[in-house]
Formats: C-alpha cells, sequence, structure tokens
C-alpha cells in the first residue's frame, strides 16, 4: 500500500511539471574563424529547431533563412578568417606564439571593436527584446560575459576545443597537468616525467599568459562601455551556469566532471552518405576509384595553395605513386599542369560528404577538431600533418587509440608521405579500429543536440542552476588546494616536536648526573 501511494504521488509529480516554454536565446559569437562557426551555429539552429527564439550576433549569416533564428551580420566589419594565413606561418608557431596569435585575432582591441558595432549596440539598447540565456565562446578574451551580466540573465559558454587551460576556472573543473595533456602540447596517454614536466610548465605559462595577454587588458575595455562599477571578467566567468565543451570520454582522456560541464562534441554532425551533397560530376570521379579515394586538406584557416613548391612537388610524387584516386582541396590553378593521372583539386568541398562517400578509405588532415571528429564519426582512418595549436594533440590522441599516422610538416617528403599512406592503407587494422571507435563515439543515451538543448532548458528554467555549481569553484587557492589545512598540520607537528623536545630536556635534566670516571695516572 505505502509502495503504491508513493507511486501515484510521484507519477503525480511528473504529470505536474509543465511543458518546456519557448526560450529567448542570444548567441554572441563575433570570433571570425570558421571552424568555430560550425560548432557554435550547430548549436544555434538546434535550439532553434526545438522551438526556442534565436538571435545569434556573428559574421557567419545561414546560407538560408530558418524559423526562430534571427542572425545579425558583422561580415563586413569582420571579414571571414579562412584561407587567412599560409603555410609557413603556422607551421613556425610556438606555444608563445599561440597566445600572441589569439592577442592579435581576440583580445582587448577585438572586444573594443565589436563593442563599438551598431548590431552589439541594438542588443543592449533592448532592440531585439529581452533574452532568458546568453551564449559565447571560450576562446580568447571573455569580454563577453559582461553581456550577461548587464541582461541579468544565466551565462552559458561553450569551448569548440576538447579542453581549454583557462575553461577550467569558471566552472570548478579539475585539471590536473599530471595526467590530462594540455590541449596544444602533442601527449597522449600515461605522460613520463619529462612529458609531465613540460606539461605542466605549458598549464602554468597558458593560464597567466591568458590572464595577463587577454583578460586584464580586456577589463579596461569592458569597464569603459560597461560602466566603472563592473565587475572585473574573472568575477563575471563565475556567473557561468554551463559550460559545453567539444569532447567526448569516448575518445578524450577520461577526466572528473562537475554537472555544470557537459560534452556535446558532434553537435554539428549531419552527414549525408548518399552523397547528394557532391557535385554530380565528382561524385561519379569518386564512385569509380576502384581502390578507393584518399582526401586532402589543410582546413579552412590555411591555404594549401601556400605550401612551398619543393613540399608540393614532394606531395604530387606520392600522390603519383598510390594506387587510390587522391582529391586535394587546392585553391588555385598554379598546379594544373603537374596533376598525376590520380590526383584531382578542387577549391572547395562539402568535406562531411566527401568523407561519408563510400569509395573514401583515408583522410589527410592538418589535424582540425572539426574536420577530424568528422572522419572519427564516419569511420574514416587519418594520416595527419599537424601545423599548430591543438592539431598536434589531436594527432598525437589518434594516434594512441590506433586510427592514425603522421608526418612531420617541417619534413614532408615524397617517402614519409608515401610510409604514412601505405601503413594506414595496406591492411584493414585502422579501418576496423575507426569503426570501432566510431560504434563507441555514437553509442550516447542523448545526441549531442539532445543533450544541448535539455541542458540550456534545465538552466533557464532554474534561474541559472546555481546548485550545479561546485562549492570548490568559489574557494580561495589556499583553500582548495588545503594549503591551510597543511599548514596548521605541519604547525601543530613542529609544535608537538618543539614541546617532546623541551620535556626531554626536563626530564634529563632531573636525573642525577653521572658519576665521572676516574683517569689513570701514568
Amino acid at each position: 500500500m505505502v509502495f503504491l501511494l508513493r507511486t501515484l504521488a510521484l507519477l503525480a509529480a511528473v504529470a505536474a511539471v509543465p511543458e518546456a516554454a519557448a526560450f529567448r536565446v542570444l548567441g554572441v559569437f563575433p570570433f571570425n574563424a570558421p571552424s568555430h562557426n560550425i560548432m557554435l551555429e550547430a548549436t544555434m539552429v538546434a535550439l532553434a529547431d526545438y522551438g526556442h527564439e534565436v538571435v545569434m550576433l556573428s559574421p557567419f549569416p545561414p546560407k538560408k533563412p530558418r524559423a526562430n533564428y534571427t542572425h545579425l551580420d558583422i561580415s563586413k566589419e569582420l571579414p571571414s578568417l579562412a584561407n587567412s594565413f599560409t603555410f609557413e606561418e603556422m607551421t613556425s608557431l610556438t606555444p608563445v606564439g599561440v597566445i600572441g596569435l589569439g592577442t592579435q585575432l581576440g583580445g582587448a582591441h577585438f572586444c573594443r571593436a565589436v563593442f563599438q558595432m551598431q548590431h552589439f549596440r541594438d542588443i543592449m539598447s533592448g532592440k531585439h527584446g529581452k533574452f532568458d540565456v546568453v551564449f559565447t565562446e571560450i576562446c580568447n578574451s571573455d569580454c563577453w560575459a559582461a553581456v550577461a551580466y548587464k541582461l541579468d540573465v544565466p551565462l552559458i559558454s561553450i569551448s569548440t576545443q576538447p579542453d581549454l587551460v583557462w575553461q577550467h576556472e569558471r566552472v570548478g573543473s579539475v585539471n590536473n597537468p599530471s595526467y590530462l595533456p594540455v590541449n596544444f602540447v602533442p601527449y597522449a596517454g600515461r605522460l613520463t616525467f619529462p612529458q609531465r614536466l613540460y606539461n605542466t610548465a605549458v598549464y602554468i605559462y597558458y593560464n597567466w599568459a591568458h590572464k595577463f595577454y587577454m583578460q586584464w587588458p580586456s577589463d579596461e575595455v569592458v569597464r569603459e562601455f560597461f560602466g566603472e562599477d563592473t565587475p572585473p571578467i574573472s568575477e563575471l566567468l563565475q556567473r557561468t551556469s554551463l559550460a559545453m565543451i567539444n569532447a567526448h570520454v569516448s575518445i578524450n582522456p577520461a577526466r572528473p566532471l562537475p554537472p555544470n560541464v557537459i560534452n556535446v562534441a558532434g553537435i554539428h554532425l549531419k552527414p549525408d552518405p548518399t552523397g547528394r551533397g557532391l557535385d554530380p560530376e565528382l561524385r561519379r570521379w569518386m564512385d569509380e576509384a576502384e581502390h578507393g579515394v584518399i582526401y586532402f586538406s589543410l582546413g579552412s584557416l590555411v591555404l594549401s595553395s601556400s605550401l612551398p613548391r619543393a613540399t608540393v612537388l614532394e606531395l604530387l610524387q606520392a600522390f603519383s605513386a598510390v594506387p587510390q584516386r587522391v582529391l586535394w582541396k587546392y585553391e588555385t590553378d598554379d598546379i594544373k599542369d603537374l596533376l598525376p593521372p590520380n590526383v584531382r583539386t578542387v577549391k572547395w568541398l562539402p568535406q562531411v560528404n566527401v568523407l561519408a562517400h563510400h569509395k573514401t578509405v583515408l583522410f589527410i588532415t592538418h589535424g582540425g577538431l572539426m574536420g577530424t571528429t568528422e572522419a572519427i564519426v564516419l569511420g574514416v582512418p587519418m594520416v595527419g600533418i599537424p601545423l599548430f595549436a591543438d592539431q598536434l594533440s589531436n594527432i598525437a590522441l589518434y594516434k594512441s587509440l590506433g586510427i592514425a599516422e603522421s608526418v612531420d610538416a617541417k619534413a614532408i617528403t615524397k617517402d614519409s608521405v608515401l610510409a604514412a599512406i601505405r601503413k594506414v592503407t595496406a591492411t584493414d587494422e585502422y579501418r576496423v579500429r575507426s569503426r570501432e571507435l566510431a560504434a563507441r563515439y555514437l553509442d550516447r543515451p542523448q545526441t549531442a543536440a539532445e543533450s544541448a538543448v535539455w541542458w540550456t532548458e534545465y538552466v533557464v528554467r532554474h534561474r541559472g542552476a546555481r546548485h550545479l555549481r561546485p562549492v570548490g569553484a568559489d574557494m580561495p587557492l589556499y583553500q582548495y588546494l588545503l594549503l591551510d589545512v597543511a599548514a596548521v598540520v605541519l604547525a601543530a607537528a613542529a609544535a608537538a616536536l618543539l614541546l617532546l623536545r623541551s620535556l626531554l630536556r626536563a626530564l634529563l635534566g632531573l636525573l642525577p648526573p653521572l658519576p665521572r670516571r676516574k683517569e689513570k695516572r701514568l
């Protein structure tokens, strides 16, 4: 009887829960890197598809209008960074250079430029109405956190990377460099002592360099536009209700996560296995590839045509020696007369549809996260030629998972490329492993889009859902690391030792003196 009453009470409580209302969502995503926009736009589109009203500020207008979706286009002020960098520029970047590039592209001056834009002023003046939640990106400066603060709504942030050193402090998640490689370091698996030493040094450098070069200079800009009483960005970030991370435990190292962090890797994936998204003539060329197709791309930022001519010739010699057909994203026509019969260049391609084609057997990639995620989900093994930043760590991870090999970008030769291609394609080992990993990656209780939408609704329903936030996220560092406890314990131990020493001296002082031994005289 008691069980029946409890069951009826539970059913009544469930029935009393209201259906999800339509919320108004603001996405502030001005950073003009196209690869980042893929995930950010996919998240906003998912929310719109589930009935929420979305307003998105970005330099990447959608190709066609969508219901419940208003795009504020700032592409005239911030042109896309697509094909903006050369091969030499990217391969010469050091860890210090990565922070410098981020500061140049998305630091305090970038915040000021966006704050001055008419579309941004319209948002803050209320022209687009009131919002229930604000989304920002975890990448360069976090000056956009001031928007949620001024509008007095919950803040949700998206990281297009699986891990950034500076993403953890705002949500109280654990980032231990003893076993979690920093995102821009080419390590995977259990780290050796030298690797842990270097990983820790880079971890400390990135954490403080981001504050010094990005956040602190941006504080001044935020106060300039939002008022002198606006708290520093470090305090604004403590208001973060939820972080959506481009990672998944089936691939990325398992780590302890608080409930205010969710993994939504793959949210952008909508492959077309039929190949209808391909040009018919290109699809026919791929269909007729007896030994399959190798797809080669250096991504959206770096021009393949910027490769040194000697490197291009080495690649062409390697491609001419393989039985597969090679499809290369190459932006100019300067090598048309040099192409072997099995090689074809195209200036732009619908990448996910190329990778989904049944004849694609290998992806030669720079190691960007969006493209490699597509390859993983579609079970396509890879040869990585990482250039900079997270590409190094991505390819190191995929090698450790048995789905990729790599070629040093600074030492590309016919032999090195051929060796990597043949190692991956000679047997079915890499293909089988890639398909196993794809199955593991897709085995989830919810799709990434469903998870992102549900948790967004949860945050809004519960007015920021502050109960998801770990207490440790708001503790001073000395308390979080138990330094005060350690100090007290050590002080108590020292006091006890001193007391014991004093007692022993006192006890020894009560004992009669030992008789002196008479010395024999000669």
